[in-house]
């Protein structure tokens, strides 16, 4: 009872962070994006708000709506004052995050929706739909009929309100829903490097392309060059280091083009704006669905190299993996000087099991033995499966007589086994370098010994008596 309350006590100061975080992020960075309200003060084309709530509510759930709309009443109280207004702007806001939350998580994979091409592009689509939908129309009203707008300006709040909104879900929500669902994956040491290369050439080209630097290039098409820098990232570094790299390379636009430079200066910051943000929403889009692909290829290049050292019936590592392991294990111990020891076994009548109980109670036994030799190895241990029957553990810094307890804990194991048919095997053992100093004269030689003990059990059942070769002296000498 104490461990539940302690647990529960934990979980509610996780959430009760997690909300402060949101509210704070919410505010701080919706008044940073109210600094550019240039058609209204209460309206930006960079609006951070929409994003982390959309984000919110795909990676901690619906729940959060109370520190969404506390968060936007707050926000457009401190910005317009207590006027009506803020209520339906606020509600407007969190209903939107809501309505673009379900369809997500409806139609696109929730939370994961970033990670298949398919669902990255019904990503885009149907924040595209929910920013269309709702909060732009609802806040334009609310300004409209409180005397806080001119109707004159209806459709320019209104424009401004719904591609501000687009542009944070595919901006900044992408991003935060990326990095806070965190990866179990760790970059080595060469790959943080080529990252932190990465982003300085992405600083260079934002500066190139957006801020005028060197003033020699400019009124070149410079933005050309965001594609390649960008299609590093997808392709090198994944989903989250590339729309880090786009968001990053957004904030540089944003800045170069306000002040000045770049090849998106309009006659006015809201077109220039607007011609900044849909360029960048449409290369998000493209290093989304790149990054996405990237990262399906490259789970399915891992399952495919897994499949073909790995034997399909009882999951254990096939002949491929077998002398891959051999040969590293051969290298290993010439460096040490230590030895190692090659065990093959043989099940006992399966042939007999197959004829009498059929192929499939035969691959169910196949399995089980499998099982059994696998739990009879030790972590650093190699259980594979040679083929048919045959069986074969590799195990490292062991001699013959650590070769002996592992096949006398099989023994045991499989004598233990309550399952029917019942079962038993036949072992042999090769020592390196005493055996052999190949693969194959390892295996040639665990081999010899195998059938040398199984000789001996035929000539022994001939002769109506118990083997005298146990399998704790199946091993070769």
């Amino acid at each position: 009872m104490l461990q539940k309350l302690q647990a529960l006590r934990a979980r509610l100061k996780r959430e009760q962070t997690a909300f402060a975080t949101l509210i704070a992020a919410y505010i701080v960075t919706g008044k940073l994006g109210l600094l550019l309200g240039y058609v209204h003060p209460a309206t930006s084309l960079v609006w951070p708000p929409a994003g982390i709530a959309l984000a919110a509510f795909l990676v901690q759930g619906y729940r959060v709506w109370p520190a969404v709309l506390v968060s936007a009443i707050a926000l457009y109280a401190a910005t317009l004052g207590p006027v009506p207004a803020v209520i339906p702007m606020s509600l407007g806001n969190m209903v939107e995050g809501l309505l673009a939350a379900y369809l997500i998580n409806r139609y696109a994979g929730g939370r994961h929706a970033l990670q298949t091409p398919q669902n990255s592009f019904r990503f885009a689509g149907l924040t595209a739909l929910a920013s269309l939908s709702m909060s732009a129309t609802v806040g334009a009203l609310s300004l409209s009929f409180a005397g806080l707008a001119k109707w004159s300006d209806y459709g320019a709040i209104w424009v401004t309100w719904a591609l501000g909104n687009f542009a944070s879900y595919v901006l900044v929500a992408s991003t935060v829903m990326l990095w806070g669902l965190g990866s179990k994956s760790r970059w080595s040491t060469p790959q943080i490097v080529e990252a932190v290369t990465f982003f300085l050439a992405l600083v260079i080209v934002g500066f190139v392309v957006f801020c005028g630097f060197p003033a020699a290039f400019r009124g070149y098409p410079l933005e050309l060059l965001c594609g390649p820098i960008l299609l590093w990232s997808a392709f090198r570094l994944g989903r989250r280091a590339a729309m880090a790299g786009v968001l990053l390379l957004t904030g540089l636009a944003v800045y170069g083009t306000l002040i000045g430079f770049g090849p998106f200066v309009r006659a006015t910051p809201t077109t220039s704006l607007v011609m900044v943000l849909l360029f960048m929403d449409l290369t998000a889009i493209m290093s989304l669905t790149l990054a996405a692909l990237t990262s399906e290829y490259s789970v399915a290049e891992a399952q495919l190299r897994e499949l073909v050292v790995t034997d399909p019936l009882t999951g254990l590592p096939n002949y491929r993996r077998l002398v891959e392991t051999l040969g590293t294990e051969i290298t290993r111990s010439n460096r040490t000087d230590r030895p190692f020891a090659v065990v093959f076994f043989d099940m006992d009548g399966l042939k007999s099991i197959n004829d009498e109980l059929g192929h499939l109670i035969g691959s169910r036994a196949v399995c089980r033995f499998a099982e059994t030799l696998r739990a009879s190895c030790r972590a650093t241990d190699t259980a594979a499966r040679y083929g048919g029957d045959e069986f074969v553990a590799v195990l490292p810094d062991t001699d013959e007589e650590g070769a002996k307890v592992v096949i006398r804990r099989m023994a045991e194991r499989l004598a233990e086994d309550t399952d029917k048919p019942e079962l038993s095997a036949s072992a042999g053992v090769a020592i390196y370098p005493r055996d052999g100093g190949t693969p194959t004269t390892l295996l040639s030689a665990a081999d010899r010994a195998l059938y040398a003990v199984k000789a001996d059990k035929a000539a022994a059942r001939r002769r109506g008596v118990v083997p005298i070769r146990e399998w704790t002296n199946a091993v070769s000498r």
